[in-house]
């Protein structure tokens, strides 16, 4: 039943979400040789805990533009930090579910660690006619065939108000109704894969992820979003095997 609620919340909001994504990515169509071993790399997660509260004083109003029937549209956004206790050892957690996605969705033999910022560096790369900053180790072990770099990476959450059903007061001739608080969450990364001998970027990108529930947000659910970042990542890739 979650799982088909989290579709449902999905499948209203998908257009909202996408349309403000900022997710490019470049896939290198001559990269087709799959590597014996990957080396997995990411500097440490930050979760943005910013106060921010878009709510007007009386969210459960409709305008007149509102009308019964069409998409939830959402009155305001409210941050909220939902991090399970799982999630209190951030690195950790997020070393363990990468290990989770590429467990069963590599080809290649990998390893993953976390690195210091201070051994990531920066070039820029167009994508789709815009700049990208993209991710660069300063240094690579040959004991690897290809690196991949996450780096940015940044955990958010917020609660996005929207609007229920609609109820006309017949007596003093106004549309109300209900709220419905929705729990979304939201990963975004830049990261890149480099062959170790030539240096050469492989592919590269930046992600950005998110989930919308009206249910309390669990472990699982920031799960999901990761596993999402990651396989969009490798999709189209030698490495990816789905």
């Amino acid at each position: 039943m979650r799982n088909i609620k989290l579709f449902v919340a999905l499948a209203m909001f998908g257009l909202i979400l996408a349309g403000c994504s900022a997710s490019k990515q470049h896939k290198d169509p001559s990269w087709t040789t799959k590597p014996s071993n990957l080396q997995v790399v990411f500097t440490a997660p930050v979760v943005l805990d910013s106060a921010k509260d878009n709510c007007p004083m009386f969210p459960w109003y409709y305008t007149p533009s509102i009308l019964p029937g069409k998409d939830p549209r959402p009155i305001c956004e409210r941050d909220s930090l939902m991090l399970p206790d799982e999630m209190k050892k951030m690195s950790e957690w997020f070393l363990n579910n990468i290990d989770n996605t590429l467990k069963f969705n590599s080809s290649s033999h990998y390893k993953i660690s976390e690195i210091s910022k201070e051994l990531v560096s920066y070039s820029e790369k167009d994508v789709d006619g815009e700049k990208l900053r993209v991710p660069m180790l300063k240094s690579m072990s040959d004991s690897a065939d290809v690196y991949m770099v996450l780096d940015s990476i940044q955990l958010k959450s917020n609660i996005q108000v929207r609007e229920g059903a609609v109820t006309t007061l017949k007596s003093v001739g106004m549309k109300v109704g209900t709220t419905v608080n929705d729990n979304c969450l939201y990963i975004s990364a830049s990261y890149a894969f480099y062959d170790v001998k030539t240096g050469k970027a492989l592919d590269y990108g930046y992600l950005e992820e998110s989930q919308c529930s009206d249910q309390k947000v669990i472990e699982h659910d920031w799960q999901n979003v990761l596993r999402d970042l990651i396989l969009h990542a490798i999709d189209k890739t030698p490495i990816a095997q789905f």
